[in-house]
């Protein structure tokens, strides 16, 4: 942690104290880190969502791969670096916890060590001044309770934020001219690659940075830092359209990652500001950014900070653009994380501006911490999402949730498969059709996460929102629905894929659109056995499967296909 620092990394000022002194002058910089720990630590908790990348994990201990369903590559996750690190925990910690504990202790900890390194790089930046640095910006953004949500949740963002962290120290390495090694140097380039693999919208933010780098390191090797940048990221790309035949994961599609709904965006915006005054807190931080600036004059440092203020700006412009989300303020935290980085201060004896500065911020951090919370669930959310949700709120009465239109959940699918059940559970149906297969149990699904983690590896689970699900993922938004679950399809999709024989005019049409349409190559590229021939033939036709419209209507669909 930062209370350690070597001598050479301490600011001038600690150099000159006595060693217990350097102690306590390093101490403000672990403020940050101590408030999320204990606020992240407080507020623990496990989102419905975190159930996907469970099951996941479990296919994989299976032997199933990296998918939601044996026996069908759909990429359901998100976040590639996230599920890696899952499994890695399971491996080591399986047998002693189970993978919530492991997934909210993976997250507290990248977050603990984004908000260290984050302060960390404040120090690296001013170690030349004499006095005290303060991380200001970090600390209010720390203040903040929905972020002490995410900071668990089960889910990644604890590691977006530490990218960012990774990210910010390496252009604040990069901005100190001729010390950085070449350890280092790949090293720095490696964290900034990862970007995609964290979460895919980061690509958007990691544009600036990678400017600022490429104008900060000034590369005698280009294709070194390129190659290194590059690397892991590219080589999952190729995995992803060969194993997957997809260029983005099958949650960007069923999201509408590329739509334009801008006015649920701002609504999105709106719900996240508000409750805690945070156009206040962005006061504070623009201020402190601009008076580090006035006061200690430094255009390598000037070039960081424009770049990564740059990359919250345009992370909240494609947020906003997009429709935001359905969990409450869950996407803009990384761009309100990238605002505060650049905002410390250092303070001394002689310095009033700084030290009114430092109180202002240590007053504002403490108004927020008593004071703000979430705004309350809409009214009737009931176990469903409301169009922006404190899903902490929700998700806290739905841990074990019973699908009340069929009356069956996970684990009641689960008993009923070992019992040899049989059959295709539909969404209007309370018990099984014969199935197309004889030996499979389908189960359609609003909710995926807790009730198809519950049903286990070989109960298939038919997605009807489209994250998990290669169909519903390519069709059209339905207008008024909530952001992050725009989609469906016709249910007779499903019937004519999984269910036995009907006279239904939409399932005939849908089983015959499904021999005679595009869409049958792509379900045989996603069902189809994986061979090196099949990778390939996946990668050449990612990109029109991508792009693939799938009409809601099969009906429609037979008529433009067959």
């Amino acid at each position: 942690m930062t209370a350690v620092l070597a001598p050479a990394e301490a600011t001038a000022h600690e150099r000159r104290a006595p060693g217990w002194r350097r102690v306590v002058l390093a101490a403000p910089a672990c403020v940050p880190a101590v408030m999320i720990a204990i606020g992240g630590w407080s507020h623990r908790w496990m989102d419905e969502d975190a159930f996907i990348n469970f099951r996941i994990v479990d296919q994989i201990f299976a032997g199933h791969g990296p998918v939601f369903n044996a026996g069908e590559r759909v990429e359901a996750a998100t976040s590639p670096l996230w599920l890696f690190i899952l499994v890695v925990g399971r491996a080591a910690f399986g047998a002693f916890v189970s993978i919530e504990w492991i997934a909210a202790g993976a997250g507290l900890l990248a977050a603990v060590a984004a908000f260290a390194i984050g302060a960390h790089a404040a120090r690296v930046r001013h170690r030349d001044a004499d006095g005290v640095v303060v991380p200001a910006g970090l600390v209010l953004v720390a203040a903040v309770a929905v972020v002490w949500d995410f900071s668990t949740s089960g889910l990644e963002m604890g590691l977006v934020w530490l990218w960012l962290a990774g990210s910010w120290w390496a252009l604040m390495a990069a901005a100190r001219p001729g010390e950085m090694s070449r350890r280092a140097r790949l090293a720095s380039c490696v964290v900034l690659g990862l970007a995609p693999l964290v979460r895919p919208e980061l690509t958007v933010m990691v544009l600036p940075l990678l400017a600022a780098w490429f104008v900060l390191a000034r590369p005698r090797r280009i294709a070194f830092d390129l190659g290194a940048i590059l690397a892991i990221p590219v080589a999952y790309e190729i995995f992803r359209m060969g194993y997957y035949a997809s260029v983005v994961p099958n949650t960007a599609l069923a999201k509408d990652a590329g739509g334009l709904h801008l006015s649920q965006g701002w609504a999105y915006l709106s719900d996240f500001v508000s409750p805690y005054r945070l156009w206040v807190t962005a006061v504070i931080v623009v201020a402190v950014v601009v008076y580090g600036h006035v006061t200690r004059r430094d255009r390598r440092v000037a070039i960081a900070t424009a770049a990564m203020l740059a990359a919250a700006v345009i992370d909240v412009l494609y947020i906003v653009g997009i429709g935001g989300d359905y969990m409450h303020g869950r996407l803009l935290l990384p761009a309100f994380f990238a605002l505060g980085l650049p905002a410390s201060l250092v303070v001394r004896r002689d310095t009033v501006v700084a030290a009114v500065a430092g109180g202002l911020v240590a007053v504002w951090a403490l108004v927020s911490v008593v004071w703000f919370r979430p705004p309350p669930p809409a009214p009737g959310v009931g176990l469903g999402p409301a169009p922006i949700s404190d899903w902490r709120t929700v998700s806290g009465a739905t841990m074990h949730p019973v699908d009340v239109t069929l009356g069956l959940n996970g684990k009641q699918a689960a008993a009923a498969y070992a019992r040899g059940v049989r059959g295709f559970f539909t969404v209007v149906d309370k018990r099984p059709r014969p199935g197309r297969d004889p030996n499979a149990f389908v189960l359609t699904l609003g909710s995926i996460g807790v009730p198809a983690f519950d049903a286990g590896t070989h109960v298939f689970v038919v997605d009807i929102g489209g994250l998990a699900e290669p169909l519903a993922a390519r069709t059209a938004p339905v207008p008024g629905r909530q952001a992050g679950h725009r989609k469906q399809i016709d249910d007779a999709w499903y019937a004519a894929r999984f269910g036995g024989p009907s006279n239904d005019p939409k399932v005939v049409a849908a089983r015959h659109a499904l021999t005679c349409g595009p869409v049958a190559g792509l379900l045989k590229a996603v069902d189809a056995k994986m061979t090196p021939a099949r990778f390939l033939s996946n990668i050449w036709h990612s990109v029109g499967y991508t792009r693939l419209h799938v009409p809601s209507d099969p009906r429609v669909a037979e008529r433009e296909w067959c």
